[in-house]
């Protein structure tokens, strides 16, 4: 009996100790080759990129449309789906 009793003192010494070295381990988010210690900070980061290229889609749309000759609506229209097309690249590219 007495061999027991140091038996299960042994095994939950051995899970006790062993807990704080598991807490120790961080989980890494990873994000366009830079790492994040939370999921908020990688969301973050992806949403801001998503936002960069909707804004450089739109600009890039918009002005190869009117460098092409493209009239007002034209020009609007390659803004647009150059926002689109920014928005989805710069979203969908990795995940957190």
């Amino acid at each position: 009996m007495r061999t027991i009793n140091i038996l299960v003192i042994a095994a939950m010494a051995a899970t006790t100790t062993a807990v704080p070295a598991a807490a120790r381990h961080h989980q890494r988010y990873e994000y366009n080759g830079r790492t994040y210690t939370s999921y908020q900070q990688c969301h973050a980061e992806k949403r801001r990129a998503a936002k960069r290229g909707t804004v450089i889609g739109a600009v890039v749309g918009g002005a190869g449309t009117a460098l092409l000759g493209g009239n007002l609506g034209g020009s609007l229209l390659g803004a647009g789906v150059g926002a689109v097309a920014g928005n989805v690249i710069g979203d969908k590219t990795k995940h957190c």
